[in-house]
């Protein structure tokens, strides 16, 4: 019955859209003095040039500089609050994501897991969870795609994809600079320089940024702030055009982020029911009464540096563009946690971890006429890492380290063709077809000398692996204002070793899932209105889940199995109004019914929940902005973001409950309109949340807190 509900409530909407849209249509005047909402341009679908998202058959959700100011974007982990069904979180580890779509991701911190949602810096695919969370300085847009892109993205990406794009060098003569101030020793400091080097040649553009911050959290032991931080982007780029259809961009990146580890709050008592007494709870400890206060044995230590560098040619050929895209980024990652988040030393952890890759990839889009066009291409992907862990347990009784070594390679073919059989009907069909080679080798715990002088390497293991993933769509332009759209998917995440101090034993297959989508996009009331629904059902098989084990010897024990199947299905809505000339609200709403259908070794699946999936999360945001009497511009933001109740693990022993982030802006530019000032406040209602927590067994259990209420002035000059 509520499936059957449901389906009568999404034909009555969609019928009150139609109906409402054309009373407004007939009785709107001819002029009208209320702005309307701006089309925003996506390169989702790579086509030879840019799409309408309101005519792109996909759920996607776009964000331009200006957006990601009014939301108080600073990273990709920000960002993920403002669409339906997205949870881009950080993990126990500096530097390393846990991101979900659509309730598919990747929970831990394990080198060898295959991220289930792609993210893709200028085009570049990142092969690993570890190095940076994205930080979105000098970014001219960002796209998130949910569901699988198994077509033109391709490699991984079950959950969905996250696309940034940094922002080019232009002809002409611009600079920007701000400066911030705020709480908890918090500063910042950033300009753009934009320089013509030759008229309508050569173009340049440096960007250069750094923070800095003494920690949201009190030391207990110490009596000092804990969670410091100071990172640096650097990010020169180059552009030619030598000719009038050729366009070649060059852009390099560093990036650094050094200070204390993220910041782990012991628990204790234990919140298990009939657990025994803990290590730490024998030794007297009891969780601080503050939420921010933390008592951590050891302070430990972050030392993370990314570098990136991309080559961007398009070349217009005929009718069509051929784009070659050309990638490598370096990851060095050094951190010392106290992961217990204790006095007791239960458990010490080191990480070292080491990554390297290049990719490339050519294609070519073309409109063959009005009713055919198509993008086809080779993607080349290459890989490899160095990963070491050590750990000291039970107040050093126990030493231990483990180190893996990984080679991957890629490659793929790939092709997506629109077809216009009728004026207002395409149907689209893609394929793309992967082949990946692994080989591997580890020394599992106790193999290694805690300092990694010495390891006892196992033999190399190798795996081969092949996919075929189809995609066929619809999509029925009902109105110019209005799409109607269907797909069918099939995407993958490949295969692999489970690397993280285990002994190679068999790889595990590559995940499979089969996704079906329909969805309804419009901008109504003569675009005063803008409503994207979409309703989808993913099959998941051989599902690959990171299984934690505790160990009296090891402290946690992680491998990696085709664990599970599983359905999740769920609905999306998106909404975007203009109340009068000078207001408007913006909001989305994800509901996700996730369920395994089976589940190794547990006898009733169906009751376990998946990690990190909560089954509603919305986000709803005021936008108020006017012109001043003096000719100065105000504009101000309130933004509240709601994530319902979810589990940190598989057996479900950990819970975060629902919590909601309140959010505010003000932004005042002068006539001139070169000097900006703003206002802003995270948290402003002191939300206890955490992102992560594990049970460590005898040794603990921890929890990872989010950051308290946040408040600070920033000041831009552009010009």
């Amino acid at each position: 019955m509520k499936r059957k509900s449901g389906l009568a409530c999404g034909i009555s909407i969609l019928a009150l859209s139609l109906a409402v849209d054309a009373a407004w249509a007939q009785s709107a005047p001819a002029t009208d003095d209320v702005m309307q909402l701006d089309e925003i341009v996506v390169t989702a679908r790579k086509r030879a040039r840019g799409e309408s998202l309101q005519d792109t058959p996909i759920s996607a959700t776009a964000f331009g500089p200006a957006q990601m100011q009014d939301f108080l974007v600073n990273d990709i982990v920000d960002v993920g609050r403002l669409a339906p069904s997205v949870a881009l979180q950080p993990s126990a580890q500096k530097g390393v994501q846990n991101f979900a779509i659509r309730g598919m991701g990747v929970s831990g911190s394990t080198p060898s897991d295959e991220p289930a949602v792609g993210i893709f810096q200028d085009g570049v695919y990142w092969g690993s969870n570890y190095g940076a969370l994205g930080d979105l300085f000098d970014v001219e847009s960002l796209e998130i795609l949910r569901g699988p892109q198994g077509t033109l993205f391709g490699r991984n990406v079950t959950g969905g994809a996250v696309s940034f794009r940094s922002a080019r060098p232009s002809f002409g003569e611009a600079t920007k600079a701000t400066v911030g101030i705020g709480t908890y020793g918090s500063y910042e400091a950033s300009a753009v320089l934009n320089r013509t080097l030759v008229e309508d040649k050569v173009a340049a553009r440096l960007a250069v940024q750094s923070r800095w911050l003494d920690g949201y959290f009190t030391d207990a032991t110490t009596d000092s702030d804990y969670g410091k931080s100071h990172s640096v982007i650097l990010r020169p780029s180059l552009r030619f055009t030598p000719s009038d259809n050729l366009d070649i961009t060059l852009i390099g990146e560093w990036y650094s982020e050094k200070g204390d580890p993220v910041v782990a709050r012991g628990v204790s008592p234990s919140t298990l029911p009939g657990s025994p007494m803990t290590l730490p709870q024998q030794e007297g400890y009891l969780t601080p009464a503050n939420f921010w206060t933390v008592a951590p044995d050891t302070r430990g230590s972050n030392d993370i540096d990314v570098l990136f560098g991309v080559l961007e040619l398009n070349w217009t050929l005929g009718d069509g563009v051929l784009t070659s895209v050309t990638g490598y980024r370096d990851v060095r990652t050094r951190v010392l946690t106290d992961f217990d988040g204790t006095p007791s030393r239960a458990f010490l952890q080191s990480i070292a971890q080491d990554q390297d890759q290049f990719s490339s990839e050519l294609r070519y889009a073309m409109p063959l006429s009005d009713s055919f066009d198509f993008t086809t291409g080779l993607y080349y992907f290459e890989q490899s890492f160095n990963f070491r862990e050590g750990r000291t347990l039970n107040n050093g009784t126990q030493r231990l380290a483990t180190r893996s070594l990984l080679d991957n390679d890629s490659f793929a073919a790939f092709a997506e063709a629109d077809w216009r059989p009728l004026e207002r009907l395409t149907v689209t069909v893609g394929a793309r077809y992967t082949e990946e080679t692994k080989k591997a080798r580890s020394a599992p715990f106790g193999s290694c000398a805690l300092d990694f002088s010495t390891c006892t390497l196992s033999p190399q293991a190798k795996t081969d692996d092949s996919n075929l993933s189809p995609k066929l769509g619809l999509a029925y332009q009902v109105t110019d204002d209005q799409l109607l759209f269907a797909s069918a998917t099939r995407g993958f995440r490949s295969g692999g070793f489970s690397l993280r101090g285990t002994a190679i034993i068999e790889p595990y297959k590559a995940e499979q899932v089969t996704a079906y989508e329909v969805g309804y996009k419009a901008d109504l009331l003569n675009r005063h209105l803008r409503l994207n629904l979409s309703a989808y059902n993913n099959d998941y098989k051989d599902l690959q889940r990171t299984v934690l084990g505790t160990s009296p010897t090891q402290g946690v024990v992680q491998s990696v199995f085709n664990a599970a199947d599983a359905t999740i299905r769920g609905v999306e809505v998106e909404a975007t109004a203009i109340l009068t000339q000078h207001l408007s609200v913006s909001g989305s709403y994800g509901h996700t019914d996730a369920e395994y259908k089976s589940f190794a070794g547990v006898a009733n699946p169906s009751s376990r929940q998946l990690v990190r999936v909560p089954k509603d999360s919305f986000n709803l945001t005021a936008t108020y902005e006017r012109t001043l009497a003096d000719g100065g511009a105000f504009k101000a933001n309130l933004s509240s973001s709601y994530t319902g109740s979810y589990f940190f693990d598989d057996p479900n022993l950990l819970q975060q409950k629902s919590y909601n982030l309140l959010d505010a802006n003000l932004n005042y530019t002068t006539p001139s309109g070169v000097w900006t000032v703003s206002a802003y406040g995270k948290n402003l209602t002191q939300e206890k949340y955490a992102f992560w927590g594990s049970t460590l067994g005898f040794l603990g259990q921890n929890m990872f807190p989010g950051a308290p209420r946040t408040w600070g002035l920033r000041l831009t000059a552009e010009y």
